[in-house]
């Protein structure tokens, strides 16, 4: 995770007002390594929306991260059709996508209500698994190493339980493995408490077990109503994996892991991906019949471990 004593808020898109955040990682990133940037358009993917995409806003993303990036199964329960990713602004992020989880009407995939036995809910952006498309170079195969950075805040008012609401999520593509993340920030709360953000790793499972090891955690009060920066690199390998995560507000740093030799590779996978989203179970304790957002912005993907810019 390699950064200069430059800014990077040009170059991932953000505006002027946030370039403090962006210095601040500087000092983090020595603790690594002292690469220069890259600015090889070439291994860098970016999806910075302008207000002019809000109309096409989903075939955006898809010219972006491929054909079939958007999974928002649940814009199609409502009449009339509601769209459960827009795209908003304001004075500090000129544009940043708002993903929409709303109780108990949403839907996974299968579309299959509470009434009709569906546990959960998903609306997510990926990298797509097409093979057709530049996005395929940022499918991650084992040996590669990726640098995924972005921002994201959690609406203020949103509820969570003690089961998972995953914000993010590294998956495989094809492999017996694939069901289970490889990667989750999961968001949790028992008994009304505010809650923790817990960044979770998965071995490789056939299902859904709930065994996971915890590399890092902190209170959900420390990133609700704010705009988190994150910056996080994986070696991914099936036995000698390194995972490297920050969180920053403004210049606070909130959260810094650095763990290695991880299982960070799904057997048999074809290829790994990220996801940005609310992917939750459904629960009493989440908020019903009201909107819970979660806003995500300057998403940018670098293939290696030198960050590169974006153009």
């Amino acid at each position: 995770m390699c950064w200069q004593d430059r800014s990077i808020a040009s170059e991932l898109g953000v505006s002027v007002m946030m370039k403090r955040t962006y210095l601040s990682l500087s000092v983090f990133a020595s603790m690594f390594c002292s690469h220069a940037w890259a600015t090889d358009a070439a291994h860098v993917l970016c999806l910075n929306p302008a207000k002019a995409d809000t109309s096409e806003l989903y075939q955006f993303i898809e010219n972006s991260l491929g054909k079939g990036a958007v999974e928002s199964p649940s814009d199609l329960v409502y009449t009339p059709r509601w769209p459960h990713i827009s795209l908003h602004g304001d004075a500090d992020v000129p544009a940043y996508l708002a993903v929409l989880a709303r109780e108990p009407g949403d839907v996974n995939l299968d579309g299959r209500s509470i009434a009709e036995g569906g546990d959960r809910s998903r609306t997510e952006i990926k990298i797509a698994p097409g093979k057709n498309g530049a996005h395929t170079a940022f499918h991650a195969h084992e040996g590669d190493n990726f640098i995924y950075a972005w921002r994201f805040k959690i609406d203020a008012a949103m509820k969570f339980s003690p089961s998972f609401s995953h914000l993010h999520q590294i998956k495989a593509y094809g492999g017996s493995y694939a069901e289970p993340p490889l990667i989750t920030f999961t968001a949790l709360s028992n008994d009304n408490s505010d809650g923790t953000l817990e960044i979770r790793h998965v071995a490789d499972r056939k299902n859904e077990s709930g065994e996971y090891q915890i590399l890092g955690r902190l209170p959900l009060s420390q990133v609700r109503g704010r705009w988190i920066t994150v910056v996080e690199q994986i070696r991914f390998s099936n036995s000698d994996g390194r995972y490297q995560v920050s969180l920053h507000d403004q210049d606070k740093a909130l959260l810094q892991v650095d763990t290695q030799h991880l299982q960070l590779w799904r057997t048999g996978a074809e290829h790994m991906r990220p996801k940005w989203g609310i992917y939750r179970k459904h629960h009493a304790m989440l908020n019903q019949d009201k909107d819970d957002y979660v806003y995500f912005a300057n998403i940018g993907i670098t293939r290696g471990d030198v960050m590169a810019a974006c153009p």
